[in-house]
Order: C-alpha cells, then structure tokens, then sequence
C-alpha cells in the first residue's frame, strides 16, 4: 500500500501512476480498504489504469462495506447521480447516512440536503438543519451556506436574519 504513495507521488522513484496502481491494487485484493477506495478513485480518474466507471464503483463498494467513511459517501453520491448504477436516492440515502454517522462532513450536508429535498427519505426540514449544522460547525462551507439559507427562510428553524447573516458570512 505505501509503495503505491510512493510511485503516486514521485518520492524518491519516477512518479508512476500504473506501478503506483499495481501496489495499490495488491492491497486492495487482500482487503484493506483505504487501498480499496484509492483503486475506486484510479479507476475513475484513468490514473495509471483506463477509466472504467464499473470497476471504480465496485471497488468504491468494497472499501464501504468495510464501513470506509469516504468511500460510504462516494457509493451514495454514484447510486444518487445513477452514474453506472440505476439512480436509488434509498440506497443513496443509507450510503450518505453510514458515512455521515462517522462524521463525514460531505456526507452530513448531502444528508441534510436528501431531507430537505425528500430524496431516498421523506421530507423532513428538522432533520435537514440537524444533518446541515452538523457539518457547519465543522468547517464545511456549503453546509454554512445551506444553513443561511434555512435560517433566512425559516426551514426547520425559525427564521432569523441575523444568524442567515452570520452563516453567510
């Protein structure tokens, strides 16, 4: 798994995106997730291997079902975008929400925002400012940019300009 950083990044070895992939790869057939999720990653960018949506999915999946965080969220967004997979905001939602309970803060907001707007979950504006505010205090701009927006509108708070104002910001 390291030699593959290493050839990745060039340290001290000619970057190697297709020997950087061999060693990632190794790993990834013998389990070990974060590994498993770099391949997803290389599959999808054409790094030192083709592009192949199909295999970077199934690669992303495996990483999740070990309970990867980031992988978790990356499956949730494919099945909600149906890139290569038929669309399934259900699936997308439980993906979303795995990876949110560990404190992904992508995940936290795409949860909020899958409540806001009822997809894969029915429609719950409550639930939206829990999941939005979550990432928000950790720092994840578009969750301070949604969460100005439900104050400003009132969803799932009562409305108050002032804090709108104070997110936005």
């Amino acid at each position: 798994y390291n030699l593959g950083f290493i050839y990745d990044n060039g340290e001290d070895v000619p970057q190697d995106y297709a020997k950087a992939f061999e060693w990632f790869s190794k790993a990834a057939e013998q389990g070990h997730a974060d590994a498993q999720g770099v391949v997803g990653f290389a599959y999808t960018l054409g790094l030192g291997v083709p592009k192949d949506y199909a295999k970077a999915f199934e690669w992303y999946r495996k990483a999740a079902q070990q309970g990867s965080a980031a992988p978790q969220c990356i499956v949730g967004n494919i099945y909600a975008a149906g890139e290569g997979v038929p669309q399934d905001y259900a699936k997308a939602f439980e993906w979303c929400r795995k990876a949110a309970e560990q404190g992904h803060t992508k995940a936290q907001y795409i949860l909020g925002l899958m409540y806001e707007e009822g997809e894969g979950v029915s429609r719950d504006y409550a639930k939206a400012f829990e999941w939005v505010s979550k990432a928000a205090e950790q720092g994840y701009a578009g969750s301070q940019c949604s969460l100005g927006v439900m104050y400003e509108h009132g969803q799932g708070v009562p409305q108050d300009y002032e804090k709108a104002f104070e997110w936005y910001s």
